[in-house]
């Protein structure tokens, strides 16, 4: 049986207060609520709690390559805290007499290692982020000593204060090993040493002192918990468990539509997309709210690396800063669009979606990002000045260029290919969804074609809807023009409802996510493959035979709206170890997830911010320092991209720029 320790009641009663300042400030999340409700639940409870185990309790999301340094110094530092909060839990439970046939004991051997084990981790994992604060701190990682950002005891002196924590435990444990003389004492591996470093009298003196210098600083730490930094190892937990990862970085659907056709609406005060914290979801607020400020999301965010005034981060922090400004302090916020946050911050954002890759506690930036430039296109009339053209096009034209319907299959008939139009065929197995950069610009019309000539190779029944086919609005969502898109997608719902097919086929990522994973919230349910997809599952059904290619040296340059988004990176790699020589792919530095953006995405392919370097010059400078001499892509914009930053650094002459389906058409047998 193990025996009950008394503890006073003057602990009790401090206790208590510490735990009623901890909750009166913890308004800090409840605050979150003034948001809106969130249609991106969690889909059960099993998804919750996978979410705690593999997210937050095994810390998942910290363990990275790229940050090697701050994934140890985060292991020590959860698992130490992780342990002490247990330990901290059974002492409290067998002071009072709870559950003591089960709990163990303090000095119970493997209690007792563990305990002390716990606290050499966090001490560990704190004297790692003293150095890495003090002596190391990587240039995007913010910092302040005991104040500023809001922080309570700033970054250094929150790591400090633990410190205290972990030294007034281990001398009050040393305490208790000299005056009680525990049978098991030695598996106290810490404590037990410094129980024997200064005399038994010394320790019975020093035993009351210790053990309330202990209790009152815990208590401080609790109470005082909401407003440090700290605070994030609440909210962390609480976003983890309410995020729904197969659901991440999917821009919310508004209806645009349905809110203008309602009689009641006050045309004159509306407000489309997000300009206040009152506007977004509680979840939204709850990302901002949970951010630790690490940095890792604006350490791999291309528009940041290049020079672009963007910082993912900032953003997350500038929202928390504006929902703690008007309802934690009630004090006049600055606003939030062009006074925290500058328009050229938000229109320089991507989508690529690296953010929210890196981010270890799960926030979506992309879509809150998206949110605030729909505020800016839809209620403010201001997108960027360039790209402003480009949607006036799409509600003309149909797609962003600006030409013809009536052109859209020039692509086929001026090479003399005969392709099968479903206006005339009416059923097929296969449509293919040329796309826009596919109809129009000239260098993926060549990609067009080779997919035609290789889906013609392997004898598949397909068709195109040729001039019934329109921009399916990426770019517009993307831009924040949402009602542009609404329209795209419902008129061509429409038209794709009108004729039989199994499956969708694009070359496009960006038309494959949106036909795929955005056309179902308007009823649009499609099987859309990629054609890097279809090409792949060819070879390997022996549909289509391919020669060796006599390429030299290949690079891949992973597509943000494939990989990232859809998960394909291994597809368009088996493809090339089967069209050509193994031995000649050479992978760049940033590949697969870690993937450096081409510049195009979110809408940027139609404007261009004037700082800093070319997102696409910089990608394609990286691949030729790979060694490569043929870069290969599977995506109609990085195409272009590359195409371009080629151009720019005039290699023509020296390097080739290739999707995978010209690689394999090229060799087709």
């Amino acid at each position: 049986m193990i025996e009950t320790h008394h503890i006073s009641i003057s602990f009790y009663i401090i206790a208590l207060f510490a735990m009623a300042y901890m909750v009166y400030n913890s308004r800090r999340i409840f605050v979150i609520f003034k948001g809106k409700s969130e249609i991106k639940k969690p889909r059960h409870i099993f998804e919750q709690i996978g979410n705690f185990l593999t997210f937050g309790i095994a810390q998942r999301g910290i363990y990275s390559r790229r940050f090697s340094y701050a994934t140890i110094m985060h292991f020590f530092l959860g698992w130490g805290f992780f342990e002490l909060l247990f330990a901290t839990t059974v002492d409290f439970a067998t002071a009072r007499g709870f559950f003591l046939e089960y709990l163990p004991g303090m000095d119970e051997p493997w209690f007792a290692f563990l305990n002390d084990t716990g606290g050499l981790l966090l001490f560990i994992g704190l004297v790692m982020a003293l150095y890495r604060r003090m002596m190391d701190r990587p240039e995007l990682l913010p910092h302040s000593n005991l104040t500023q950002r809001g922080n309570l005891f700033g970054d250094t002196g929150i790591l400090c204060f633990l410190l205290l924590l972990v030294f007034g435990g281990y001398l009050s444990e040393a305490a208790r090993i000299a005056v009680d003389q525990p049978v098991d004492a030695g598996y106290s591996w810490i404590g037990y040493p410094l129980s024997n470093m200064v005399s038994l009298s010394t320790w019975i003196t020093l035993k009351p002192t210790l053990w309330w210098f202990h209790a009152i600083t815990s208590l401080l730490f609790i109470a005082l918990l909401p407003p440090t930094k700290m605070m994030h190892s609440i909210a962390v937990i609480l976003n983890i468990v309410f995020t729904n990862r197969s659901r991440r970085g999917e821009v919310r659907t508004m209806h645009v539509s349905k809110i203008l056709e309602d009689p009641d609406l006050d045309i004159e005060n509306i407000s489309l997309g997000v300009s206040k914290v009152e506007e977004f979801t509680w979840k939204q607020l709850l990302d901002s709210v949970s951010c630790t400020e690490c940095a890792r999301c604006t350490t791999v965010c291309p528009a940041a690396l290049t020079g672009k005034p963007l910082s993912p981060m900032k953003i997350i922090t500038d929202i928390r800063q504006s929902l703690y400004d008007t309802h934690v302090h009630n004090i006049e916020s600055e606003k939030l669009i062009g006074g925290l946050i500058s328009e050229n911050e938000l229109w320089s954002c991507t989508t690529c979606g690296a953010c929210m890759d890196i981010c270890p506690v799960l926030i979506d930036h992309v879509p809150t990002i998206v949110d605030m430039r729909r505020h800016l296109v839809l209620s403010e009339g201001l997108p960027p000045e360039q790209a402003a053209e480009s949607l006036e096009k799409i509600m003309q034209n149909g797609n962003p260029w600006g030409f013809p319907k009536k052109d859209r299959l020039k692509w086929a008939s001026d090479a003399g290919l005969d392709v099968p139009v479903f206006s005339q065929k009416k059923s097929a197995e296969y449509l293919y969804w040329v796309g826009c950069a596919g109809a129009y610009d000239p260098r993926n019309q060549e990609v067009s074609r080779a997919v035609i000539n290789i889906m013609n190779t392997a004898g598949l029944d397909f068709a195109v809807l040729g001039t019934e086919e329109s921009c399916t609005g990426d770019s517009a969502r993307r831009l924040g023009e949402e009602y542009t898109f609404e329209t795209m997608a419902l008129q061509n719902i429409e038209i794709l409802e009108k004729y039989k097919f199994s499956k969708i086929i694009t070359q496009c990522p960006h038309c494959f996510h949106t036909l795929k994973n955005e056309y179902v919230d308007f009823g649009g349910n499609f099987d859309v493959i990629h054609h890097s997809e279809l090409i792949n599952d060819l070879m390997e059904s022996k549909s289509i035979s391919v020669t060796k290619s006599d390429l030299k040296t290949i690079t891949y340059h992973d597509p943000c709206y494939l990989g990232r988004y859809n998960d394909i990176y291994d597809t368009p790699r088996n493809i090339l170890q089967n069209s050509t020589d193994a031995h000649k792919i050479v992978e760049m530095e940033n590949n697969r997830n870690n993937s450096f953006c081409c510049g195009a995405g979110g809408g940027n392919m139609w404007h261009e911010i004037n700082e800093g370097e070319r997102v696409n010059v910089v990608r394609f400078r990286e691949a030729v320092s790979s060694g490569a001499e043929t870069i290969v892509t599977a995506c109609s914009f990085c195409l272009i991209m590359m195409d371009d930053a080629m151009r720019v650094d005039g290699k023509e002459e020296e390097i080739k720029i290739l999707d995978i389906a010209e690689v394999v058409n090229s060799k087709i047998n």
